[in-house]
């Protein structure tokens, strides 16, 4: 314990103690307020941490003027991550970090934490990890415990003040096992594993974060998830087993009292966001409590989107038909017998099958029914549950649907359109157990679109006034045995697309995001579509595959998985010099109901690939659901980004498989898409 002599006195004014003791030195004990109670920065470097370039913006001391006591708190609301470091020498066989805290649940979600810690071990250039994210887990470096009670409900283990150990146990060969407990009880342990951070870049742009090294990191550091928290202390011991002693006994060690309540007039994080999502398509500065200089990034003028300059990405749009000409022509050549048509320059007029709002038309038709959607720019949320449905717009530059919907932590409850056709009370939940009938008539569990925009702008919208949330899915299907989509434009940001089940094809579309903007347990079929890369500063993932669903006959017969043929691959420059994404990862688990053994496939046949892909291709999930593990191909690419043999992660596709499995439409999806 580094402490000054100020700081001595002060820290002796929380001691249960009678006498000062010799502190074990071993131990090393942060007291906020004890070493500068004016200067929090001098304050944790008092202690022997290390504090970097945002320190001061992130962390502070909280005074309870009642009884002079200080905590200290932790606020990356910000968006930006940070920590404190405090070097280790590397030949360490356990470390046992103890603090007592309390977090914030954020006033926007109901029942949502902020994250109340993040905390990582590295010897060389080894890494484990103890964290609590936003989605109310404990996490390591792999594997994860949802915070539940006895009855199977949600925690809340953030808005008391709590006792916390990590113990960190480290074996042969790198191997640690990173164990949490909160109030004495064990809530997570990750066994003998650790991440190889060799290759490890940080968000701090720190010369120390280069992946090797020996230290110990406490704060926020967790991608997405943003932190709020106070700690009253914490106590770091090295190369000593405590287990069995009580906060009693160690604060006798301590000379201060670990177990003592503290007491803070400190109040959580007021609400940010806006009273009213936007009306429009546009963001205006009054909307979102922004100064009146603030101007959109996806603002839209006139009635159209550009296609040459798409808002947000600002990309142009490749394998699309924007010609009005063209595709009237197209329409008409399909002699299609149109049950509604949607036009919001007119009133609705139910007599003439005429409608303003696209949910009004799908209300007012049967199943298995042609509704023409005119221009226009539909704030809608859809969920659709008729089989059949089939929107045809005249333009997908002129006619799109949009919203503001990236609300939750969950995919389940960021949906733009939602088409569900499982029979009614099927739990769709990803993760939930297999149903013992998919739908009633399989072959009439169908979806169509055509000519149509769907932009989920919640992400952006989210960012006006700092949430972290950034899924937003355009398309989701539930239960849809087949799907036809054509000449489409899907704009998100996490989880542009999820398609849980059935089997689908995609042509001519248009598909943008970051992160796993691919997703779920479908048979899909991409056929000459654009997929793009946004500029995302942790990189990203095109797909996150689940298996193929067990729930659904027809997924698992024609179990091909995600298949991009004829497809250009393409990304934002900053995401081409930096390398950072990857084609996919191991298979994700939670997509759909699945069995335990089952895994993803993505296959990428006659595509152009840009060089923004990362050498390896594809990478882990975790240590349980690995690349190895996947059914991941490469067949004939082309491009900066393709490979030209086998190699490590990356496998191309032999002849023969491609030959009897993938080498026509029919042979992936088992049937002809048809409108």
């Amino acid at each position: 314990m580094n402490l000054k002599k100020k700081g001595l006195l002060s820290a002796l004014a929380f001691c249960a103690a009678s006498a000062v003791m010799a502190v074990p030195s071993n131990w090393n004990l942060y007291i906020p307020g004890a070493n500068n109670p004016n200067d929090v920065k001098a304050d944790v470097e008092g202690s022997g941490y290390k504090t970097f370039t945002n320190f001061s913006s992130h962390f502070s001391l909280v005074k309870n003027e009642a009884n002079g006591k200080y905590c200290l708190k932790l606020n990356t609301l910000d968006g930006k991550n940070d920590v404190i470091m405090f070097p280790l020498s590397g030949s360490e066989k356990k470390l046992t970090v103890i603090f007592k805290a309390q977090g914030s649940e954020d006033p926007d979600k109901a029942g949502t934490p902020y994250g109340l810690l993040w905390t990582s071990l590295q010897q060389g250039s080894y890494q484990a990890i103890l964290r609590h994210n936003a989605s109310n887990q404990i996490k390591g470096a792999t594997g994860s415990t949802k915070m539940k009670n006895a009855a199977g409900k949600n925690e809340n283990i953030v808005s008391d003040w709590a006792d916390y150990r990590l113990v960190f146990d480290i074996g042969d060969s790198g191997k640690m096992t990173a164990s949490f407990y909160r109030n004495g009880v064990l809530r997570h342990q990750t066994k003998d594993f650790v991440k190889d951070r060799s290759e490890f870049t940080d968000d701090f742009n720190e010369e120390e974060f280069t992946g090797k090294g020996n230290y110990f990191l406490f704060g926020e550091n967790d991608g997405g998830t943003n932190g709020f928290a106070r700690y009253a202390y914490i106590l770091l011991i090295k190369d000593e087993d405590v287990a069995s002693k009580s906060l009693e006994d160690l604060s006798k060690l301590a000379n201060f009292d670990l177990a003592q309540l503290p007491v803070t007039k400190d109040a959580g994080p007021a609400s940010r966001r806006p009273a009213a999502k936007p009306a429009g398509i546009n963001m205006l500065a009054s909307e979102i409590k922004q100064d009146a200089s603030y101007v959109d990034p996806s603002t839209i003028n006139g009635d159209s989107l550009d296609f040459n300059a798409l808002p947000y990405s600002k990309n142009a749009v490749q394998k699309v038909e924007s010609d009005g000409k063209v595709l009237a022509k197209e329409i008409k050549s399909l002699k299609i017998k149109f049950a509604a048509t949607v036009n919001p320059a007119k009133a609705t007029n139910a007599k003439k099958k005429t409608f303003a709002t696209i949910a009004e038309a799908i209300e007012a038709v049967e199943p298995d029914s042609y509704i023409k959607v005119m221009p226009g720019f539909y704030h809608e949320t859809l969920n659709i549950t008729k089989s059949g449905i089939k929107l045809i717009g005249t333009n997908p530059a002129t006619t799109v649907i949009y919203g503001y919907e990236a609300d939750t932590g969950g995919i389940d409850g960021n949906q733009l359109v939602k088409v569900n056709l499982l029979p009614a009370n099927t739990d769709a939940t990803p993760g939930a157990a297999p149903v013992k009938k998919q739908v009633e008539n399989p072959d009439d569990a169908t979806f169509s679109a055509m000519n149509i925009t769907f932009y989920n702008k919640g992400a952006e919208w989210n960012k006006t006034w700092g949430s972290s949330e950034r899924r937003s899915i355009t398309l989701a299907l539930y239960g849809v045995q087949k799907a036809y989509l054509k000449n489409c434009v899907f704009l998100g940001q996490q989880d542009t697309i999820y398609w849980r089940s059935g089997r689908v094809y995609a042509k001519n579309c248009y598909i943008e995001g970051e992160v796993d903007f691919l997703c779920g347990g479908a048979t899909a079929l991409l056929d000459n579509c654009h997929i793009y890369s946004l500029n995302y500063k942790n990189g990203g993932y095109i797909v996150a595959a689940a298996a193929a669903d067990t729930a659904n006959d027809k997924t698992s017969e024609y179990a091909k998985g995600w298949v991009f043929k004829n497809c250009v691959l393409d990304a934002d420059k900053a995401m081409k010099e930096s390398k950072k994404v990857y084609l996919g990862r191991g298979t994700w688990t939670g997509g759909s109901a699945t069995a335990a053994t089952s895994t993803g496939k993505t296959v990428y046949i006659n595509c152009d690939i840009a060089e923004h892909i990362n050498a390896k291709g594809w990478t882990d999930w975790d240590n349980v659901n690995t690349v190895s593990k996947a059914f991941f191909r490469e067949y004939k690419n082309t491009g900066a980004g393709s490979i030209s043999e086998s190699k490590d992660n990356r496998q191309l596709l032999s002849d023969e498989e491609y030959n009897s499995q993938y080498s026509s439409v029919e042979k992936i999806l088992g049937y002809k898409p048809e409108l």
